[in-house]
């Protein structure tokens, strides 16, 4: 069984992780200046590094002697598993000098699991060091943010997730190859997260090792962004039997209709964005290639945003419906008349 490329290049040192670097340098320099504390939170959406860092901050404050005690809140939230985690705390660590635990998904914690923690947060043994890492900062108790140094973790820019699946193609090689259109839709579909970057760049590689834009498009199960721009072709042009032909093509080949209303949604808003900034750094289906293309319908501006305004309703109109199809359609044909 061959490892996964998520796990296979995990960074190891704080040199390695994408991004971060205020978080990276404050942790450096209290590894230096040895005045680490005994309570972290990391708070940042999925795969901005925050276990990753937590695991190399910890190896680093014990010289990588030992593992840090991992603990996934999500499936131990009880303030029995709490005591637990409290009662263990207080003894020493047998083959490291601090005894760190890491707890993932800490905004799973019961409300009597945290006041369990709060005395130990309130009086932590000396040895001892607690990294929580969380998605969902908000649903921490006060009285417990109040007793951690709190870091967060900003989405990783595209450019950064980008040079990041360039390097690992290259390490691997593999016979991988790759055109910068495919990269870069898998750099914007994961929306600042690296591992989920990585983990998509893994499915496409299996599905074909010559990454084009289709190829990916094929294996993520995405609506290829040129049928996008068909559709929006079609709606400018009142182009009633196109707007059919498109909705049958996606409805016969066996795609959601209620995922592909929600992909044209935010489609049209990248639209508006880049004729608005004159810039696809804020866009996940555009790319330079459609620069003429989107020059050509800027005076448009206003008619796409009317366009906007109906899929943002529509999306809502299908959400519970059984049979999206015939209100798609409808809402569509009604749209290119305008």
């Amino acid at each position: 069984m061959s490892t996964t490329l998520a796990i296979k290049y995990r960074p190891t040192t704080f040199e390695d992780v994408v991004g971060q670097s205020s978080t990276k340098a404050i942790l450096e320099n209290q590894l230096v200046t040895n005045t680490i504390k005994n309570a972290y939170l990391f708070c940042g959406s999925a795969g901005t590094g925050k276990t990753t860092c937590a695991r190399i901050f910890a190896n680093e404050i014990n010289g990588y002697k030992g593992i840090p005690i991992e603990i996934d809140a999500a499936s131990h939230s009880s303030v029995n598993d709490v005591r637990e985690i409290v009662s263990q705390a207080q003894t020493k660590s047998i083959d490291s000098e601090y005894k760190i635990f890491i707890i993932d998904e800490a905004h799973s914690i019961s409300l009597t699991g945290w006041q369990a923690f709060l005395k130990l947060l309130e009086e932590p043994p000396a040895k001892t060091i607690f990294i929580f890492a969380t998605t969902d900062p908000q649903k921490i108790p006060k009285t417990i943010l109040s007793r951690v140094q709190r870091y967060n973790f900003q989405r990783i820019p595209n450019k950064g997730i980008y040079d990041r699946l360039v390097g690992i193609i290259d390490k691997e090689n593999d016979g991988i190859t790759y055109e910068k259109e495919a990269l870069s839709y898998i750099t914007t579909l994961a929306n600042g997260g690296l591992r989920d970057a990585i983990t998509m760049l893994d499915k496409c590689i299996s599905h074909n090792k010559h990454l084009t834009l289709d190829s990916v498009v094929e294996a993520l199960n995405k609506t290829n962004p040129q049928t996008m721009v068909e559709l929006c072709e079609a709606l400018l042009g009142g182009e009633k039997k196109d707007i059919i032909e498109i909705i049958e093509e996606i409805h016969n080949s066996g795609a959601d209709l209620k995922v592909f209303i929600k992909e044209f949604t935010d489609f049209l808003l990248d639209v508006c964005k880049y004729i608005l900034t004159n810039s696809f750094e804020y866009t996940m289906y555009l790319s330079e290639s459609n620069k003429n293309w989107l020059r050509s319908i800027s005076s448009s501006f206003d008619l796409i945003t009317s366009f906007l305004d109906k899929m943002t309703k529509l999306n809502s109109d299908i959400r519970y419906s059984d049979n999206p199809k015939y209100v798609v359609e409808a809402t569509l044909i009604l749209l290119g008349g305008e």
